[in-house]
C-alpha cells in the first residue's frame, strides 16, 4: 500500500517551500497545517495532524555547500523516536555518511546530484541501509556518468526525484518513473515532485509505487486529512 511521506526542505535552519529546483528563491513555508518554520515545530504540528511514521528531509545548505550537521539531526530525531527520518544531506562519499551511523531512526538518502563515488552504492550494508535518489532537473539526470547504466548497484529503495515538478502543481513524472522501473523490477520505488491530490496518489499506486514524498499538496490543503488518513490506515492494516 502506498506510503505518504511528508517532506521538509530546510535552508538556513528554517523550513522553506521548494519550487522547481530554484533553491535561491525558496520562500519560508506557509502552511494551513502549521504557522511554524522551525523544523521540530513543523514536525510536531504535522504529527498532531496525523501520525506519520516517516519524514523526508532535504538539508539544502548541506546539499549545496557540503557542510554536514550530524549533531543537529541527532537532536532532532531524538525528539521524535517513533518516527523514521530519511535525510538527504548531500552525501558524496562514504566518509560523509559515517557521522550519521549511530542515529538509530535516521536513514540516509544519497542524492545522485551530490554523489561522487558510485562505488558507495556497492557496499553490501548500504544496499539495505541507504536510499538512492535519482535526481532530474530540466530534463537531465544529475549525477556521475554511468549511474543509470549501473542499475545493479541501486539499493532496495530508490526515489524518483523530478526537481522540475517540485511545487509546480503539474502532477508526478510518471513517464520517467516507468523508464526507471524498466531497469529494475525488484525495487521499492518512491516518487517525489508533483503530487497534487488523491488522483495522483491512486495513479502512483497503480504504477506500483511504494511511497510518495509530498509537501505542497499537504500545506495547501489539496490533500485533506481524510484523504491522507486513508493511506496511513492502509499502510498499517495487516496484510
Amino acid at each position: 500500500m502506498l506510503q505518504i511521506i511528508p517532506v521538509l526542505d530546510i535552508q538556513g535552519g528554517r523550513v522553506v517551500h521548494a519550487r522547481g529546483g530554484d533553491r535561491q528563491a525558496y520562500p519560508l513555508l506557509e502552511s494551513q497545517l502549521t504557522s511554524a518554520t522551525e523544523p521540530a515545530e513543523v514536525i510536531a504540528d504535522l504529527l498532531a495532524w496525523l501520525p506519520f511514521p516517516r519524514f523526508y528531509i532535504a538539508d539544502l545548505d548541506a546539499i549545496t555547500q557540503g557542510h554536514q550537521q550530524p549533531e543537529f539531526y541527532r537532536d532532532l530525531t531524538a525528539r521524535f523516536p517513533q518516527v523514521e527520518f530519511w535525510l538527504d544531506s548531500g552525501i558524496a562519499q562514504q566518509q560523509d555518511s559515517e557521522a550519521y551511523q549511530t542515529i538509530h531512526n535516521l536513514r540516509l538518502v544519497i542524492g545522485s546530484e551530490s554523489l561522487k563515488q558510485v562505488e558507495l552504492l556497492s557496499h553490501k550494508d548500504n544496499q539495505q541501509k541507504l536510499v538512492l535518489s535519482l535526481d532530474r532537473h530540466h530534463g537531465r539526470v544529475l549525477g556521475p556518468p554511468g549511474l543509470l547504466e549501473k542499475s545493479k548497484l541501486w539499493p532496495e529503495r530508490v526515489i524518483v526525484m523530478s526537481l522540475d515538478h517540485v511545487g509546480a502543481n503539474q502532477g508526478p513524472a510518471v513517464d520517467w518513473l516507468k523508464q526507471l522501473q524498466a531497469c529494475r523490477d525488484d525495487i521499492q520505488w518512491y516518487m517525489a515532485g508533483g503530487v497534487r491530490d488523491q488522483r495522483d496518489l491512486l495513479t502512483l499506486e497503480k504504477n506500483k509505487v511504494t511511497g510518495a514524498l509530498v509537501a505542497s499538496a499537504l500545506h495547501t490543503g489539496q490533500l485533506d486529512r481524510q484523504s491522507v488518513a486513508y493511506w496511513l490506515e492502509q499502510e498499517h492494516r495487516p496484510s
